[in-house]
């Protein structure tokens, strides 16, 4: 019998190596099709996705002071929104290099992360000392990790076949007055339709080998409301697109990339060295709600 996620009605709206991006009436957001196949799926996440990315994980340790206030900025969010004082539980799926885990473990929490990815798998364990098991998330283990007061993902849901089903599961295990936090790149925002449009450049952001699905904060907010939540919150991210609007053409240079994602650290920086991380939050939440911002991040609860 065919799944129900292999039926997919909508408009084509982009094309690229063989695939079609259509913005889907079935699933209610942008995705691309044909969709991989599981087991292809499992392969490239546990054997290739970090081939040829050697630099990711040292980028990442230069970034650690913006990563670090990031975090936690994300954790004192949690702690507000959980009002509860009791030690907290938090699974992170497709945890990377585990910097988010150690902040949490800095702070008290009870974290656990879900890495496929051998070399960030390696580094967060053997160098952060962090508690992360080497698998991919699926039905067939979901009940293995135990229950949860926060289910966090970073870049995650972009790259899953069927997001919908993964959603499902995370609700069976997330505590009834729990959080689930998903941050995904907000692709097809206004910044980049007129960057593309301006630039006379083919849509760099679609990458179809890696990125299956295309959401912003409300297609999100849609399908999780689909499952049984309920958005408590939404945020943005500095606008990159900007960059490229200005002259700053850094799509297929990484020096370049480094350069723009420097500027954009130095941005946030400026607010948080003089004490300032409401005025920047409410900028990026005011961003939120114009779909602007490289990525966007929904937080969301169980509905009552």
């Amino acid at each position: 019998m065919e799944k129900k996620w292999q039926q997919h009605s909508g408009m084509v709206i982009d094309s690229k190596n063989n695939f079609d991006v259509i913005n889907c009436q079935i699933c209610g957001f942008i995705h691309v099709i044909p969709l991989h196949c599981d087991q292809k799926h499992d392969e490239f996440y546990q054997e290739e996705f970090y081939e040829g990315k050697e630099e990711y994980i040292k980028n990442h340790c230069e970034d650690l002071e913006w990563w670090s206030i990031e975090h936690n900025e994300r954790y004192d969010h949690f702690e507000k929104l959980l009002n509860f004082e009791k030690r907290r539980k938090l699974l992170d799926i497709g945890s990377g290099p585990g910097y988010f885990l150690k902040v949490g473990k800095g702070r008290g929490w009870d974290v656990t992360g879900i890495e496929p990815g051998l070399p960030a798998f390696q580094y967060s364990t053997e160098t952060l000392g962090v508690n992360v098991i080497n698998t991919l998330f699926s039905s067939k283990n979901y009940l293995d990790f135990g229950a949860f007061d926060v289910i966090h993902m970073n870049n995650v849901l972009e790259h899953i076949t069927d997001p919908e089903e993964l959603l499902r599961l995370t609700q069976k295990i997330l505590n009834q007055d729990g959080i689930i936090s998903i941050t995904s790149p907000n692709d097809y925002n206004p910044l980049q339709v007129v960057a593309r449009e301006h630039l006379k450049k083919a849509p760099w952001w679609v990458s179809p080998e890696e990125h299956v699905n295309y959401f912003n904060s409300d297609s999100l907010s849609n399908l999780l409301k689909k499952i049984g939540y309920r958005t408590v919150y939404r945020t943005s991210s500095f606008p990159l697109e900007i960059f490229l609007l200005m002259g700053d053409d850094y799509l297929d240079d990484r020096k370049a990339g480094r350069r723009i994602h420097a500027k954009r650290k130095e941005f946030d920086l400026a607010f948080e060295r003089l004490g300032k991380t409401k005025q920047k939050r409410e900028i990026y939440d005011k961003l939120a709600e114009l779909n602007m911002g490289r990525q966007f991040t929904v937080y969301a609860k169980k509905a009552i």
